[in-house]
């Protein structure tokens, strides 16, 4: 079984792209901690979600913010424009829990301030179904 928990703060907003066929895909950089002391080291860890699903959870996983998420752990390589061959530790998430708001900003969408006034859960105003809700 490849699965692996942990509880972050996203290192920065979650991004969501297209595929050329109109398919999203939605994106977070995460730092993990390990060890203590001398002996701590950070390891970046980049959260993946398809479909509407990550649409859905961008506007809530803004930098700064809490989340235990559960995904499969797979590693990609890939070539950069300098021909040189990189890597890429990534999540591909199956579950989230976000744990309170991420620091407020000015730049914060008004959604996003209504949720952090509103105790972290979103307006039961935005979904229209139960299939709606992204989480």
């Amino acid at each position: 079984m490849n699965i692996l928990t942990f509880t972050t703060r996203f290192g920065q907003d979650a991004e969501t792209k297209y595929t050329q066929a109109g398919k999203p895909i939605t994106t977070v950089r995460c730092p993990v901690d390990s060890g203590w002391g001398d002996n701590k080291h950070t390891s970046w860890l980049t959260v993946v979600l398809f479909g509407e699903r990550g649409e859905k959870l961008c506007p809530h996983m803004r930098k700064g913010g809490k989340a235990t998420i559960s995904g499969e752990l797979r590693v990609r390589e890939f070539e950069r424009n300098d021909g040189s061959k990189g890597t890429s530790v990534e999540v591909i998430m199956r579950e989230i829990e976000l744990q309170g708001d991420a620091p407020s900003s000015d730049q914060q969408p008004q959604q996003n301030r209504a949720q952090a006034q509103g105790g972290g859960q979103p307006p039961a105003d935005d979904f229209e179904t139960d299939s709606d809700i992204p989480f």
